[in-house]
């Protein structure tokens, strides 16, 4: 008896793991299939915006030749452009109650730097926003682990074993890259962390300080805000006296005073 029941749930297991096999062979092949016409359905979307599009942006952005010679990065630019100009007009007194003018004028003057670049000039902004990048995103890390380090541990020998740590991940990267850029950040960045190494302490104490700093900032402004507030509630009581109130306007004034010559 106790071997057909056994039997029985050997045959019953392996029926239910056979089914299930069969169903995910079968889901997967729908789900594959389900993709594939995702992105062809996608690709064909793209390509339709791309084809209606460009001709449009090769007129306006194109320059003197009409040609499409990296026409998303001058409509990048032109964007980038026509942000700063309209920001910057809105800012002058001129242009603050003409809207359609400030509009006009902000899509004119981006209009014709752009269109009328020449690859060279374009070249060399877009090289120096690569840089730009390259060196945000090269500095990021190092950024991140360097704050992580003096704000998790209050602990200087954990912190330098940290740096040392860093050191030699990047020391091997520095080593082993045979990319001659990748190899000068990674060069770089090591020989920084080794100065955060040696200097752990001082600039451990600076962080600290400088969050002392802003606390009391902090506390200044709100006793400040709090001073103003009790200025005007003193100035709209009528139920004081007048040299009462003279006098209490006087003494909040110095306190301001002192407060906001702490501010700065």
């Amino acid at each position: 008896m106790n071997n057909k029941k056994a039997a029985g749930i050997l045959f019953v297991s392996l029926f239910v793991i056979l089914s299930a096999i069969s169903l995910m062979s079968l889901v997967s092949a729908q789900y594959g299939s389900y993709v594939l016409d995702l992105r062809q359905g996608s690709e064909q979307v793209i390509e339709l915006v791309v084809d209606f599009s460009e001709p449009f942006l090769q007129i306006i952005l194109g320059g003197e030749d009409y040609t499409g010679l990296l026409l998303f990065e001058r409509f990048l630019i032109f964007i980038l452009l026509l942000s700063i100009v309209y920001l910057s007009l809105s800012k002058v007194p001129a242009f603050e109650d003409m809207p359609v003018v400030t509009w006009v004028v902000a899509i004119i003057i981006p209009l014709i730097a752009v269109r009328f670049i020449d690859y060279a000039w374009l070249n060399t902004i877009l090289v120096s926003y690569q840089v730009l990048g390259i060196a945000i995103l090269g500095i990021l890390p190092f950024i991140i682990y360097m704050f992580f380090l003096h704000n998790i541990t209050k602990s200087a020998v954990a912190r330098k074993i940290g740096w040392v740590f860093f050191i030699v991940v990047y020391f091997g990267l520095w080593s082993t890259n045979q990319n001659d850029n990748y190899a000068q950040i990674y060069f770089w960045t090591m020989l920084v962390a080794l100065v955060f190494l040696l200097l752990d302490g001082t600039i451990h104490r600076a962080l600290e300080k400088q969050k002392w700093q802003d606390a009391e900032r902090s506390a200044l402004l709100e006793s400040l805000v709090k001073k103003h507030k009790r200025r005007e509630d003193i100035m709209n009581d009528p139920s004081l006296k007048p040299w009462l109130k003279k006098h209490e306007l006087k003494k909040l004034d110095d306190e301001i005073k002192k407060l906001e010559k702490k501010i700065g």
